[in-house]
């Protein structure tokens, strides 16, 4: 291509791009000066995050450069703040850094247009490559930026009181708030942590648009960058190592493709979220237990019991059919098995350094004796004349080649009961991982692990001895943190959500009426529906012949059900109904379970969405309670085994759908009033009510700040328990390092302690009145704009990047539910070509 002409109508010497150089070189250097001379708080963060920028920079342009590391730290070139050298990067985009950076260092109005005129002087190739260059350094950005506020966490709970933050708080800094300004006692906090849960669920959609080969990369990178804050610490030669690597990735970044070139399947969705637990949740959960022992222990209260679930973890991710064709049941039955085989690998491994710790020789309590009897095949266990446990018999076999004899010794006891049960947690990997190739199951000498109170309860055994026979420090360590992942992630990591458009439901009844004999049961009223239902519900009988003749969607739906009652409810969690609008869609889900066989029914979730649906749930969920046979077959959760509450009922908030339906203020508005409206339905009642908050990211789609977003729920919504969605965009923002989930983990365990605790007072008269006017009003003129507007479309179509985030390989899930205009659109695409 032809160069197009500098704007002066003259090409640029060397020595014009020289004075360039000079002058950034200047105003940066002034810069770094004035805010030395400054002390705010904002000041001092703007100056340090300001440098790791540069300094970040810097390494990513040698590195493309071709340059070593040292050369910065030891003045061996000058360039490294500019694109000169990198002859891989054409000199159009050379030329807008440089004036960029005139920009950073003076942004007046002036150097932004001499950026603008620069632009519209390029190619389409040179703007496609500055483009990836400028988001490459916006990237760098953000990674600082992240590791900055791990630092600043860090620098708070250190005692440094300048960097408090209003949306967040220690677990200090609660328990203090608690007992001083609002009366508590110690035993109060304690026994509400001990019936507190938040389960955090991880969902594909809106899938995070980088790629996970960039993420990863991304993650060592901010570990680096956690070592380099310690650098202090380090020889020459190490620093030098670590500045190479901190190169190594960021070249590793931009040499990669950020962009997909095929479409997620549901199962790599699947993958990515396993992925998350595997490498920063394993490690941040034990640590959070930890954080939460020793700020109680600080007031004077013991610490949590190791079953105690604060923190769990669901996850839609392969479970999540609504309106996406690729989830089916038999990739969810693999999904689940593959769940179940990383979880099987994870706990294998950290049993097998159990075996390296407790290499204890003595007596252990009876119960262990007993358990090393059943192992062994005795009756009872014999002991020599010194008491010590006899010699294993020959027929045990085990996989000891972690140790340099292929016999333990007979005296340790613990490793002998660690090593049955890796043994079995290796027949828990071999069937999971061919279930969940669709393989047949291998047939093994040892039982597999099905149910996760089996592994707890071989590990709790090990760990009452330690602490009866007096080495109960040895079983605080890694054998307690494990426990602690054991009644957190359980055998399958996550618990898996299944969700389907209430539709489908209907449709499948009606197949099933129709075929015999009874009419249409789409066209029945809601009266005649739940009476139906309630009937067959009570009734023995089997409803749906096992040779059942009906479409491919409606036996998809049942095929559903079918592979839930194969599998079994343990590594499910909740049936999440989408667009539910009635009791009769509860009560069918309930129905399809029973004829499915499924022993221990999932929980039935409705999720109300639009205006209208949001406003008709109390009065649907009050006909629901009204039923004598639901109310009856309420039960609490299996998550947490220390609430005892009966009965139980979970209600989901979709915040996407009823702000694209009604605009973003009449959508909070009406989710308050429904959550309000909600409460008083379950004190009415007597049940415990749980609401399961569908919120994204972005502020149009219920994001904001964690800590804030639940003190704002209305007061009683948070009764020690609460369920959040944790969207595809943002799980690798909070949880892409351990470090940043534990304060991530610490923020939710705060706020919902403070919310159950002390919950807000409720709007006065005068500020509902407003409220709904306003509310009103502007659903009013957004619907008249978005809905009623026959040109509004094709502004839309053409104002956003609709048409291009269809084209992008971004998630599995088609944009629409089905053909349409702006109603079959989904939420997310809506949301995300407006921001």
């Amino acid at each position: 291509f032809t160069r197009p002409p500098h704007p002066s109508g003259q090409s640029k010497t060397g020595g014009q791009r020289g004075l360039i150089n000079k002058r950034v070189r200047r105003m940066t250097d002034k810069m770094v000066t004035a805010q030395r001379g400054k002390s705010s708080f904002a000041d001092r963060d703007y100056f340090i995050l300001s440098n790791d920028v540069k300094f970040l920079r810097n390494l990513f342009l040698q590195a493309i450069r071709g340059e070593e590391a040292e050369g910065t730290r030891r003045g061996k070139d000058r360039r490294e703040d500019t694109l000169e050298g990198i002859q891989s990067i054409p000199s159009e985009v050379r030329d807008l850094f440089k004036i960029s950076l005139l920009y950073e260092a003076e942004p007046t109005d002036k150097n932004f247009k001499a950026m603008h005129t620069r632009v519209l002087q390029m190619n389409a190739a040179d703007i496609k490559t500055s483009a990836r260059l400028f988001l490459e350094m916006l990237q760098h950005a953000n990674l600082v930026e992240r590791n900055h506020r791990v630092r600043r966490w860090r620098d708070y709970k250190r005692g440094d009181i300048s960097v408090k933050s209003s949306s967040s708080q220690t677990l200090q800094d609660t328990f203090k708030d608690l007992m001083q300004n609002k009366g508590m006692t110690k035993e109060q906090i304690r026994d509400a942590l001990l019936r507190q849960n938040t389960e955090l669920v991880f969902t594909a959609h809106p899938t995070q648009a980088a790629r996970r080969s960039i993420l990863t990369k991304q993650s060592e990178l901010s570990r680096l960058l956690e070592k380099h804050d310690c650098s202090s610490l380090l020889t020459p030669t190490q620093k030098t190592e670590l500045l190479t690597q901190i190169q190594a990735a960021l070249l590793g970044i931009w040499q990669t493709n950020p962009v997909r070139r095929h479409k997620p399947t549901p199962e790599d969705e699947a993958r990515y979220g396993l992925s998350v637990v595997e490498e920063t949740l394993w490690n941040a959960v034990p640590e959070h237990y930890r954080v939460i022992d020793d700020a109680l222990k600080q007031i004077g209260a013991a610490p949590l019991p190791m079953d105690v679930q604060l923190i769990t973890l669901g996850s839609w991710m392969g479970g999540d059919r609504d309106g996406n064709p690729y989830v089916t049941s038999s990739l969810t039955r693999r999904v689940v098995y593959l769940s179940q085989w990383r979880a099987a690998t994870l706990y294998w491994a950290e049993v097998g350094t159990l075996l390296w710790d407790l290499s204890i020789a003595g007596v252990p309590n009876a119960e262990v004796c007993e358990e090393i009897a059943r192992i062994y095949g005795h009756q009872n266990t014999k002991r020599d004349a010194t008491g010590q446990v006899m010699k294993k018999s020959s027929s045990m076999t085990a996989m000891n080649f972690d140790f340099y004899r292929p016999q333990l010794e007979s005296e340790e006891v613990y490793r002998q009961v660690l090593t049955h049960i890796r043994d079995r947690l290796a027949a828990t990997v071999r069937r999971a991982a061919a279930l969940s190739s669709d393989l047949p199951a291998p047939e093994d000498s040892l039982a597999p692990y099905t149910q996760t109170n089996e592994l707890a309860t071989d590990l709790l055994r090990i760990y009452k001895s330690l602490h009866e026979c007096g080495d109960g420090i040895l079983a605080e360590g890694r054998l307690k943190d494990l426990l602690v992942r054991v009644h957190t992630f359980g055998l399958s990591l996550t618990r898996l959500d299944i969700r389907q458009e209430s539709t489908r439901h209907t449709d499948a009844i009606d197949a099933v009426t129709s075929h015999l004999g009874l009419g249409s049961y789409r066209t029945w009223n809601e009266q005649t529906k739940v009476q139906w239902l309630t009937n067959e519900l009570h009734s023995k009988r089997p409803l749906i012949p096992k040779k059942f003749p009906c479409n491919q969607e409606v036996q998809e739906v049942l095929d559903v059900f079918k592979m839930i009652a194969e599998i079994g409810s343990e590594p499910f969690g909740a049936y999440v109904i989408s667009m539910a609008t009635s009791a009769s869609d509860v009560l069918a889900v309930r129905l399809l379970q029973k004829e499915a066989g499924i022993e221990e029914h999932l929980r039935v979730v409705p999720l109300f969405e639009t205006k209208a649906d949001l406003e008709n749930c109390p009065a649907c969920m009050d006909l629901l309670l009204n039923n004598s046979w639901y109310k009856a077959n309420l039960s609490s959760p299996p998550q947490v085994p220390n609430v005892g509450w009966q009965p139980h009922q979970e209600v989901m908030l979709g915040y996407s759908d009823s702000a694209k339906d009604a605009g973003r203020l009449a959508s909070v508005w009406c989710l308050h009033q429904a959550q309000e409206a909600l409460v008083e339905l379950s004190k009415k009642h007597q049940i415990k009510l749980n609401l399961f908050h569908g919120r994204g990211g972005s502020v149009g789609r219920g994001g904001g700040p964690q800590y804030l977003a639940t003190l704002s729920q209305p007061a009683g919504s948070v009764q020690g328990w609460m369920r959040v969605t944790v969207q595809g965009e943002v799980i690798d923002h909070y949880f892409g390092l351990s470090s940043i989930a534990s304060h991530t983990m610490e923020r939710y365990t705060t706020s919902v302690l403070m919310a159950t605790l002390d919950p807000p007072s409720s709007p006065s008269e005068d500020f509902r009145g407003l409220m709904g006017r306003l509310s009103e009003n502007s659903c009013d003129k957004y619907r008249s704009v978005v809905y009623e507007d026959p040109e509004f479309v094709e502004y839309f179509r053409a104002a956003t990047p609709d048409f291009e985030l269809k084209g992008l390989n971004l998630g599995s899930r088609p944009s629409k539910r089905k053909q349409g205009g702006i109603e079959s659109l989904r939420a997310i695409p809506w949301m995300f070509a407006w921001t």
